[in-house]
């Protein structure tokens, strides 16, 4: 097959969902170019098979050089600017015929959201690339919370632990996917061609809800003690609007700003058209889910996790045993 885009440049290729994406386009037939900061740590990630570039992103030599021959940029792990906005200058210069900028997360479309902390970069790119049409095309690939990561962490429901912070009643559904169906999602719009151009896709593995998560967490470890700590999304928004004001860049404040977009009650959480049939990827069940639920109960968590447990735990100041 002829695949309209060939060369590709992943951008953050170690992050949460970097290496994934990378083995899915080579698994895809792409011919991958990981794009990063540091070449040592990229190879111990990747292994000698995959192409690494070193480069500079405050550079425009540097990542224009990096650029040249590429037919499409994906970005995974340098959400930041001016980094991103940095890549799309560089990737016009270089002759890129696509950008896939860093938005496999919440669907940011909603106006209030847009404006909270963590989806302001995302939004001053899309605005940027949208302002840059007539040169290059642009892709953006929405998912809802990625499932596994989440997990990891102990957000949404703490397998390790066997605890849970409740939004609400814990019945707010959330669209939600896992790394691997992001990553092929990828793969799917870059071998559409033009029909993938200047436009949004979202899909999903499964549309669920903390209660349901909970109810197969209990199942697949029937015998553990349960911890479930309430937390109401409308003081929680209170709080954090105080807590911004102190420390807009926090890390409790970011959890509590992502929390919000998914359990909030004016927000819908849910992919009412996911896009998953013309991308040509399926959903899982409830078997899947409970399989990977116990997959996370005997993981040893990392720091990064038990710290973003405990904010999660101190979002309420009071908790009840189940």
């Amino acid at each position: 097959m002829v695949l309209h885009i060939k060369k590709v440049a992943v951008a953050g290729p170690n992050g949460n969902t970097g290496p994934t994406v990378v083995k899915t386009l080579v698994a895809s037939g792409f011919d991958v170019t990981a794009v990063t900061r540091s070449l040592a740590k990229t190879r111990d990630i990747l292994g000698p098979e995959i192409d690494i570039i070193e480069v500079d992103y405050l550079s425009q030599h540097s990542l224009v050089s990096a650029l040249r021959g590429i037919d499409a940029v994906v970005v995974c792990g340098v959400g930041m600017l001016p980094e991103q906005t940095n890549l799309i200058d560089a990737a016009i210069a270089a002759g890129v015929r696509r950008f896939l900028p860093a938005s496999l997360d919440t669907d940011i479309s909603n106006p209030v959201l847009r404006s909270f902390p963590f989806a302001q970069n995302k939004t001053i790119v899309q605005e940027y690339l949208k302002s840059r049409e007539s040169v290059i095309s642009h892709t953006s690939i929405r998912t809802g919370p990625l499932l596994d990561y989440v997990l990891s962490l102990g957000a949404i429901i703490n397998m390790r632990e066997h605890s849970m912070t409740r939004f609400d009643d814990g019945e707010k559904k959330f669209s939600t996917a896992t790394i691997q169906t992001a990553s092929k999602a990828v793969a799917a719009v870059l071998r559409m061609g033009k029909e993938a151009e200047n436009r949004d896709f979202r899909v999903h593995d499964i549309v669920t809800s903390q209660n349901e998560l909970l109810k197969w967490g209990k199942e697949v470890v029937p015998d553990a003690e349960w911890t479930v700590t309430p937390a109401n999304t409308e003081d929680m928004a209170k709080k954090v609007v105080e807590a911004s004001k102190v420390d807009p860049e926090s890390r409790m404040v970011d959890i509590m700003f992502k929390a919000l977009a998914i359990f909030g009650k004016e927000f819908n959480s849910v992919f009412e058209e996911a896009n998953n049939e013309v991308l040509g990827i399926g959903m899982i069940g409830e078997s899947e889910v409970k399989e990977m639920l116990r997959s996370f109960a005997g993981a040893v968590q990392s720091s990064a996790g038990e710290r973003d447990a405990a904010i999660i735990n101190k979002l309420s100041s009071s908790g009840n045993e189940e």
